[in-house]
């Protein structure tokens, strides 16, 4: 959760016409959130699109952690794609 007391640059936001929104986490999120990542929106009854593909990155096995973490923290790869999302597999293979 952090630290009790948050300082935010409010200058730098109003100069980059930055809107700073509080919500309060997980506030009954639990079911949508599970019914999004199903494919279908249980509000209007839409399907939704593969989430998945929003993974640009994966890794095998608890030993890729150290180089996971260090792809997560670029914002493009060697190749010159896009660093979105990265999973880590448990298992190798």
């Amino acid at each position: 959760m952090g630290t009790p007391i948050q300082t935010l640059p409010i200058s730098a936001a109003a100069l980059r016409e930055v809107d700073l929104v509080g919500v309060f986490r997980y506030s009954n999120t639990y079911a949508y959130g599970i019914s999004v990542l199903a494919g279908v929106d249980n509000k209007s009854g839409r399907s939704l699109p593969d989430l998945s593909k929003l993974i640009t990155h994966r890794f095998s096995g608890l030993n890729s952690i150290p180089d996971a973490f260090k792809m997560a923290g670029r914002g493009m790869d060697d190749d010159g794609n896009l660093v979105l999302k990265v999973v880590i597999n448990k298992l190798e293979g």
